[in-house]
């Protein structure tokens, strides 16, 4: 006996909502699906992408950027977009949500030079904090701002010292003694009355002046880089590629910290002249951030007449404010005017000694920093180097050994602090510390046509996907390499 069945239409009715709920559910969970497979892909097609660093720069600089030119001369965006397609497929080709790219673009990235250098300094700033240690970083930013103190209002002081003017003030007065005695005005170079034995340190002063500093503070048996480079074409000075909107600029707490952890980056990584380095074009570094000239010497002098005018104020203030000192100063200025006939002049010729002492005294300590040794930024008296009645022989002073300072600053130490001072002010030092990098890295095989303003600090791509019903639908994802440790 056969059972019969039958179903009746509100059943049937119920089945046929429940089946589309069913399906509509399905469909609901394919989608999801596909979009989370989708984001993730995305994420690790980024990721990959970034994966690809320059290995150069992280070797020698510990600097995370992507080549965008990929070994080329010029950005290859299109290929930035491709690498990122590839990986994307590549994770879509294991999901079983067929689903596809359809479409890939950038919709912002940031390059190395971006901001005036502003990822290139933060990652370099990284480095040194983690390199350093938050104790360490503590102790020199709090020496840095002192020392900078210091020299910055020393600085001031030694462009305000007028040696040239109280020089030339000094030569009319003794002219117009030598009018009134003879009726004739002569060169005051040429007939300065001298202290008896030719030791007018005076005209001693004026004579050291007109040789080449270079030459004063080099020891002997120490060689200056003969090294020079086509600067025209450096990343300081040409136009440089603009990333697209994905800058983060400075971070708030951006300043006196960053500052100081950027130049110990600066000191570790490139060389100077205490510490050649023998690649690239340059191997006074440090002295071609602070001075941007085209060689090794230039740069080196330029550092030197700055250091010289640091210790020169030094050195005046110390002399002025020593009342032994003072007193030896009065009294040749007062033996220098009676000689000249001109002993109201004595106050004049007394400033004169102090400036040609203090400038004596200073041409000592750099070439003392010059050939390793230590220099304070303010002596006190066991620290003073020369005497009044050694200034006339200046010169064979500098011919002796250097290096015994044993107080104070280090050449590296003068240094950091003029570094410190410079980034305060402008981002040009950061610029030419890219230089430097850029110039080593082209030296590499392979890698002669290699700018940093082609590298990519971080990119954030739109991917349009199809999906497994073929609809379609737009996805953003960003990636950078942040290297603030925050």
């Amino acid at each position: 006996m056969k059972a019969k069945g039958s179903i009746t239409i509100m059943l049937c009715l119920t089945l046929t909502i429940m089946t589309a709920l069913v399906g509509a559910c399905f469909r609901s969970v394919q989608n999801a699906s596909a979009r989370a497979v989708a984001a993730g892909g995305a994420d690790a097609a980024l990721y990959s992408l970034f994966g690809e660093y320059d290995r150069e720069l992280l070797e020698r600089y510990d600097l995370f950027f992507l080549d965008g030119a990929y070994g080329g001369s010029s950005l290859k965006l299109g290929k930035v977009t491709d690498r990122i397609t590839y990986g994307m497929e590549k994770v879509l080709e294991t999901d079983l949500m067929k689903t596809s790219v359809r479409q890939c673009g950038l919709t912002a990235y940031c390059l190395a030079t971006d901001s005036g250098g502003e990822s290139f300094r933060r990652q370099a700033a990284a480095w040194a904090r983690d390199s350093l240690g938050s104790q360490a970083v503590s102790r020199l930013l709090k020496q840095a701002k002192g020392e900078s103190e210091t020299i910055r209002a020393l600085e001031e002081r030694g462009e305000n010292l007028q040696e040239g003017e109280t020089l030339e003030e000094y030569d009319r007065m003794l002219e117009a003694s030598r009018e009134a005695d003879t009726g004739e005005a002569k060169s005051a170079e040429e007939e300065a009355r001298p202290v008896p034995g030719d030791e007018n340190p005076i005209e001693i002063f004026r004579q050291v002046k007109k040789m080449g500093v270079l030459g004063l503070v080099i020891p002997d048996s120490k060689d200056i880089s003969e090294k020079q480079a086509e600067i025209s074409g450096f990343l300081s000075r040409r136009t440089l590629l603009q990333g697209l909107g994905n800058s983060r600029g400075r971070p708030e707490d951006a300043g006196g910290s960053e500052n100081l952890l950027y130049q110990e980056y600066v000191l570790k990584k490139m060389g100077s002249y205490s510490e050649p380095c023998r690649e690239g074009d340059l191997s006074y570094q440090v002295e071609y951030i602070l001075a941007g000239q085209s060689s090794d010497q230039e740069n080196l002098r330029r550092v030197v007449q700055r250091l010289l005018l640091i210790r020169e104020a030094a050195n005046y203030a110390a002399i002025y404010t020593d009342p032994v000192k003072r007193g030896q100063a009065a009294s040749l200025g007062l033996t220098l005017a009676s000689a000249a006939g001109v002993p109201a002049g004595q106050q004049l010729a007394e400033t004169l000694v102090i400036l040609c002492w203090a400038y004596g005294e200073s041409l000592l300590d750099v070439r003392d920093l010059l050939a390793g040794g230590r220099v304070p930024l303010v002596k006190n008296q066991g620290q003073w180097k020369l005497s009044l009645n050694n200034l006339p022989h200046i010169l064979e002073l500098l011919r002796e050994e250097g290096g015994t300072g044993t107080e104070g600053m280090e050449y590296k130490g003068y240094l950091r602090v003029l570094l410190y001072l410079s980034l305060e002010k402008e981002d040009t030092e950061v610029y030419r510390c890219m230089d430097m990098v850029e110039n080593v890295i082209r030296k590499t095989e392979g890698k002669g046509g290699f700018r940093l303003d082609q590298c990519l600090e971080s990119a954030e791509a739109e991917l349009i996907l199809t999906g497994p019903q073929g609809q379609e639908w737009s996805l953003i994802r960003s990636y950078g390499y942040d290297m603030r440790g925050e």
